[in-house]
């Protein structure tokens, strides 16, 4: 016994408008697919949104046998377009799922395909007329258009991309020539490379941070297939042919996943990958919105060895200064971000630098051992003070700004140091140790060279420079702890300073000090130990103690005795050294400087006026003349007493006492400082 086998034409209408095709445009790559079989030279797509219906046409050869375009399977096309184009034979049927009523019109051939009628009646019969009048060609009439599911701007978009693509037809949207489009030309992106394989061409862009997804476009033959996957941060367009990818039946709308798509994408990686080698080994600086994507692709391992890092010597005071000179301009603009961002301020700083007239000038050489780019400052200082000078910052030249080459780092025994540009101005402190050690610094001119710096901890001996640590112990030995005559005096009067800052305790000790700096640093097995001279003074927070060095101690006024008894030299002591000893005391005491002064002079100021009094009881004998002479004498003194911060408070504190702003005038000075002129 045999069976037939039959298909339910309705039910396979069905499936067809429903889940067949994957893209809802589809039926614009077919259309325009069947007109290249055809041998057509133009295609023209036009939207009637009024009368709600979508015209495709093309001026290919002429239908011939009405059944073919209505069976599946069967394309009624030629040997050559069979053995080219592998047609499916199911392309018109596309149609059906954004139209309900379709009209075919070639040569004297008139067409009319009512699906709806045919579905709701189960007559698969259709309507084939004869017409007198002749079309030279085939048109499509897709009636009852569905813009709701096919709205009209992605059907523009899609004729676009078709149009731009099939190079063998001219394609029209709406009368309008669409422009053809080079396969390997790109969009104009910044960083962007072709590509020309044996059976793919087309190319590829690199995507910014925010674009984490699947934006490479597969064509075949011109059409677009669907999205490549797994290739993240990128985007372009990949013409391929047979011999590259599979892919699904009967739309070509998909790729199918076997063995030649891994080969086919892992090709692709390659290629993104020796671009962005070549970005790198370029030096560019301002890459830094694609650090995501370059760092996912590049070969940090093979291209650490290659790249050419921006090198400064931190003994070149010239590169020390135009490192500094990049801190000091952040400071002013924190846009500046690259070496060529720095570049254009000093350009923009240039333009608008108005240059003052001196005649004699010192000048400090612009900078040699720098980024050729950099032009420098040149300092100009003034003849008699600092107000004289100005800076001339040289015109730069926009053509100039190219990016530089740095240098190969060279294994050493010594670490090398990294920092990212933007991290100058907030390390710009490490740079003083660095050139003390006389070390090499890196400035990674992006997110990737940081990203690959980072990676050469263990293998290159780079660190960054967070890392060159200064560890310093600072010791202080007193001793010759012996004092005079006069040293007790002012250990004396030094007791009543403590005493007046509430201290329970005299928080001063008088000897010769010396006192040890050991330094450390770890990355660099540093361990030395140098004696400071130039520290004479030092705070013992664990016991509020400061020890002085003898040395400093201004001790012209101090009487040699220890007589409880206070007199104006011990006065002129205290002020020789005040400035000195509230530094020192403040740093144990809990108030500032400032505050410690304030308490130590209103108490001071109290006992000056009594012991003036009392020395002007005693000098009875002092001629009027000689003193009217002296105390004249002494008028510009106090003009210029006035003028500095001691005499400022001075003036204060009498008008504060007095209530009158006419306080603190030169008879209150000699008053205070010269009592002998006023008896």
């Amino acid at each position: 016994m045999a069976v037939e086998l039959k298909v339910n034409v309705i039910n396979q209408l069905k499936l067809l408008r429903q889940s067949t095709f994957k893209d809802i445009y589809c039926f614009l790559d077919e259309d325009v697919q069947n007109a290249q079989r055809a041998k057509a030279t133009e295609v023209k797509v036009t939207i009637d949104r009024y009368e709600n219906k979508v015209i495709i046409e093309n001026n290919g050869n002429i239908l011939t046998n009405p059944q073919a375009l209505f069976s599946i399977a069967e394309s009624g096309w030629d040997e050559n377009v069979r053995s080219s184009e592998n047609p499916f034979g199911m392309g018109f049927f596309s149609n059906i799922t954004v139209s309900n009523l379709i009209n075919v019109h070639s040569g004297n051939t008139y067409i009319t395909f009512d699906v709806e009628k045919m579905i709701a009646t189960s007559n698969t019969e259709i309507e084939v007329e004869e017409l007198d009048d002749y079309y030279n060609g085939f048109k499509l009439v897709l009636n009852n258009f569905d813009f709701e599911t096919a709205n009209s701007w992605d059907i523009e978009e899609r004729v676009k991309i078709l149009g731009k693509y099939v190079h063998e037809l001219d394609v029209y949207y709406n009368g309008e020539l669409v422009e053809k489009k080079d396969l390997t030309e790109g969009d104009d992106s910044e960083y962007q490379f072709p590509i020309e394989d044996n059976d793919c061409s087309g190319w590829i862009a690199l995507a910014g941070n925010y674009s984490w997804g699947d934006n490479v476009n597969v064509f075949y033959k011109g059409r677009l297939v669907s999205k490549l996957e797994n290739l993240p941060y990128l985007k372009g367009d990949l013409h391929v042919g047979d011999k590259t990818l599979n892919l699904t039946s009967p739309d070509r709308k998909n790729i199918i996943k076997d063995e030649k798509l891994n080969a086919f994408r892992d090709l692709i990686k390659l290629y993104v990958e020796e671009y962005c080698n070549s970005l790198l080994m370029k030096g560019i600086e301002d890459i830094n919105n694609y650090s995501s994507c370059i760092g996912y692709y590049v070969n940090k391992k093979n291209v650490k060895n290659l790249i050419k890092f921006m090198t400064f010597k931190s003994n070149n005071e010239e590169d020390i200064k135009y490192l500094k000179g990049v801190a000091i301009a952040r400071r002013k603009d924190k846009n500046i971000d690259s070496f060529k961002g720095y570049e254009l301020f000093l350009r923009k700083e240039a333009a608008s630098q108005n240059e003052q007239l001196v005649q004699e000038v010192t000048i400090i050489p612009e900078l040699q051992n720098r980024p050729n780019e950099a032009k420098g400052r040149i300092y100009h200082e003034g003849s008699y003070s600092s107000r004289d000078g100005y800076v001339e910052i040289p015109e730069i030249k926009e053509q100039d700004l190219i990016e530089q080459k740095g240098s190969v780092i060279l294994k050493e025994k010594e670490p090398v140091f990294f920092i990212a540009f933007n991290e100058v101005e907030q390390y710009e402190y490490k740079l003083n140790i660095a050139k003390h050690y006389d070390l090499k610094i890196i400035v990674s001119r992006n997110d990737v060279e940081t990203s690959i710096l980072k990676t050469m901890k263990e293998s290159d001996n780079v660190l960054h420079i967070s890392e060159l640590k200064e560890d310093v112990i600072v010791k202080g030995y007193l001793s010759n702890t012996e004092l005079s005559v006069q040293e007790n005096r002012a250990m004396m009067l030094f007791d009543m300073i403590s005493r007046i800052l509430g201290f329970d305790h005299n928080v001063f000790s008088i000897g010769d000090l010396m006192v040890t700096k050991s330094i450390t640093i770890e990355a660099l097995n540093v361990d030395e130990e140098l004696v400071e001279s130039d520290i004479v003074a030092l705070k013992d927070s664990l016991n509020k103690k400061v020890y002085i060095d003898r040395s400093i101690l201004n001790k012209n006024h101090l009487r040699e005795d220890i007589n409880e008894n206070l007199d104006v030299k011990d006065y002129q002591f205290i002020m020789a050294n005040f400035k000195q000893l509230m530094k020192e005391v403040s740093l144990i005491a809990d108030m500032n400087e400032d505050e410690c002064e304030k308490r130590c002079l209103i108490f001071w100021v109290t006992v000056h006026r009594k012991l003036t009094f009392l020395s002007a009881i005693l000098k009875e004998n002092y001629k009027m003349s000689d003193i009217c002479k002296d105390r004249e004498a002494l008028r510009p003194k106090y003009e210029q007493f006035v003028q500095t911060e001691r005499g400022k408070e001075w003036k204060h504190f009498w008008q504060s006492q007095t209530g009158s702003e006419r306080s603190g005038d030169f008879g209150d000075y000699l008053y205070d400082f010269y009592p002998e002129m006023l008896q």
